[in-house]
């Protein structure tokens, strides 16, 4: 133990990438966190070359540069408080943690801001409105769209009215008019395709869990007996594997049994199909009722039931088995023939080290074949 214990503790851990380590300091290793700073930045990378052609402007003397200069530094303030908000996880403490709805309004109001700044090239930062809005349709609700829609008409519908009376040169009142019929019509578009968005994601929305239900139903269906609904053969083989796999590591001896319904044909010939298969369900349930939560059963084929039973400390693993003929005893299994008990014969071996499984059936089965032989009704351990 100590070797191996060297050996791991000498095992280089690769360490992250630096550019990894970078990513994580900046945007976290969340990944809900992650993606609404990557919006932002996004966002913000926007803002910066907005910020940039502002400046160039002022320095060509094209704006005044003490208005471009408060609109700037109100546009980076607002970007920095909104990362360090996010970064921080307060913004977790909100019913949307993405702050969609008051990231869009500051940044209309930073957008209209902008046209009251900009003097003869204003018209420029309209398309920015539709980007500010774009981004919102596909993280808010349709309500939320359109209150923010309302709110940007009303906020640049009164900077036009607002500059076209007190700068009437850069800001013509009939362009101001057209513009504003214009950012209308655009915002009422966006609003409308807000809502055929949100249907869509409610659409799909529904469909992926139709589809998680189904997926569901398929693994169930997979690895279980429709019938009795106890783990059908190919599952558990599969366990019989693990069972034996864990063996290998030092885990718990196990015995494998086969169970088999004695006259059971003669159930099926006298009462019909339908009374055989609730026989198969009542043994079943009494099965999973009376057995260890530690022990396995699964439905092996017709009336045939397989048996995974752990060792734990001295005894014979019939103790179970006889548990369970007792229960069947005095229980009926049919509703519609209520005189109905099961008897049931079975063969169970102790797996060996190293042994392969159909080996170890084999043995079982051998087993069971000597129950049967035996005049039926018990239990044979080879």
């Amino acid at each position: 133990m100590p070797t191996k214990l060297a050996a791991l503790s000498s095992t280089p851990v690769s360490a992250p990438a630096p550019h990894s380590r970078l990513a994580d300091l900046l945007l976290t290793s969340d990944p809900r966190q992650r993606r609404c700073l990557t919006v932002l930045l996004l966002a913000s990378l926007v803002t910066a070359i907005g910020i940039a052609l502002c400046i160039a402007g002022a320095v060509l003397d094209v704006f005044p540069g003490r208005d471009v200069a408060v609109v700037a530094v109100l546009a980076a303030a607002t970007m920095a408080t909104f990362f360090v908000i996010i970064r921080s996880g307060v913004n977790q403490r909100f019913a949307d943690p993405t702050l969609a709805y008051p990231q869009i309004i500051a940044a209309q109001s930073l957008v209209a801001a902008g046209y009251a700044a900009l003097g003869p090239v204003h018209t420029a930062t309209l398309p920015l409105l539709v980007l500010v809005m774009t981004f919102g349709m596909f993280t808010m609700r349709a309500a939320a769209v359109r209150a923010a829609c309302i709110y940007t008409l009303v906020a640049i519908g009164a900077v036009m009215l607002w500059r076209s009376r007190t700068d009437p040169a850069h800001y013509p009142p009939l362009l101001e008019c057209f513009n504003f019929v214009m950012t209308a019509t655009v915002l009422a578009a966006i609003a409308q395709l807000s809502n055929h968005l949100v249907s869509l994601r409610a659409r799909l929305k529904s469909q992926r869990l139709a589809l998680e239900d189904a997926l569901a139903q398929i693994r169930e269906l997979a690895t279980h007996d429709e019938l009795t609904g106890l783990p059908n053969r190919r599952h558990m083989l599969d366990l019989l594997n693990e069972h034996a796999q864990r063996r290998t590591r030092g885990g718990q001896r196990f015995y494998v049994g086969l169970i088999d319904l004695d006259h059971f044909k003669a159930i099926n010939d006298s009462y019909g199909h339908c009374v055989g298969d609730e026989a198969l369900r009542g043994f079943a349930q009494q099965a999973q009722a009376v057995l260890r939560t530690t022990d396995a059963i699964g439905r092996w084929g017709g009336e045939e039931f397989l048996l995974i039973l752990p060792e734990n400390g001295p005894g014979e693993p019939t103790v179970g088995i006889e548990r369970l003929r007792a229960a069947l005893a005095d229980t009926a299994v049919s509703s519609s023939v209520p005189q109905l008990r099961l008897r049931f014969s079975a063969g169970l071996t102790r797996v060996r080290d190293g042994e392969p499984i159909g080996q170890v059936i084999e043995r079982a089965d051998h087993a069971l074949y000597t129950a049967k032989s035996a005049g039926r009704g018990r239990a044979v351990l080879l």
